[in-house]
């Protein structure tokens, strides 16, 4: 007679389903509250004991990085599914809608999701933006002189338009994509300053960072 099955897969399976639980929780709780919120909320919110998601998540930081991290991963997936379109334009567009209403989504984390750490997933979202770039402007759908910076600071634009409006008019930022995609559009005349390079954008978003962590109370604590 072969021995019992052992219990450890069904925990493995508990503390996975507790993990998503967790991570759910905490991208509602961020939206709603920011990132200062106590780990405590975040817990109840899953419906867990505040020791099990520090079993998953050993310090608030940790679960804050989880989150933005899984954020990106939808920021990729929806660069990825723009790529597949058969119009360049809407593509493009689609892109920017995309990561609009990812922000719009995850306000709460917005201070830190263009400064996460995960350099991995960030050249490859900026590898296939720039491709979705490329793309609509060999098709003649978007200004020929835009550099991928500009889709950078594009991005950061509807942060500030999100975090200034996203509870008072939650639409705001869809208005200001489209006077902003109007913008990029061909035709009127040459834009007349410089785009930012890649390595002033980096030292902006270095700066931006740097600033978040002095400003921010101790993540390691909950």
């Amino acid at each position: 007679m072969s021995a019992p099955a052992a219990p450890t897969p069904v925990l493995r399976q508990d503390a996975a389903r507790n993990r998503v639980k967790i991570l759910n929780a905490a991208r509602t709780v961020f939206a709603e509250h920011g990132t200062d919120v106590c780990v405590e909320v975040v817990a109840h919110r899953a419906q867990v004991g505040v020791g099990t998601l520090y079993r998953r998540f050993p310090t608030k930081e940790a679960l804050i990085e989880a989150v933005v991290d899984e954020v990106l991963q939808d920021v990729l997936a929806a660069a990825e599914a723009a790529l597949e379109s058969e119009s360049a334009a809407d593509g493009f567009a689609e892109y920017l809608r995309a990561v609009g209403q990812l922000q719009f989504e995850h306000v709460g984390c917005l201070t830190r999701l263009w400064n996460h750490p995960g350099e991995e997933r960030r050249i490859r979202i900026e590898s296939v933006s720039r491709a979705l770039l490329a793309r609509a402007q060999s098709a003649g759908a978007v200004r020929a002189d835009l550099v991928h910076e500009d889709v950078i600071v594009l991005f950061w634009s509807l942060r500030g338009v999100i975090e200034a409006t996203a509870s008072v008019s939650p639409d705001a930022w869809q208005r200001h994509l489209e006077m902003l995609w109007c913008s990029l559009t061909p035709g009127g005349q040459p834009l007349s300053h410089p785009p930012l390079t890649a390595e002033q954008a980096r030292q902006a978003k270095n700066a931006a960072a740097m600033k978040e962590r002095l400003a921010a109370p101790d993540a390691s604590a909950g």
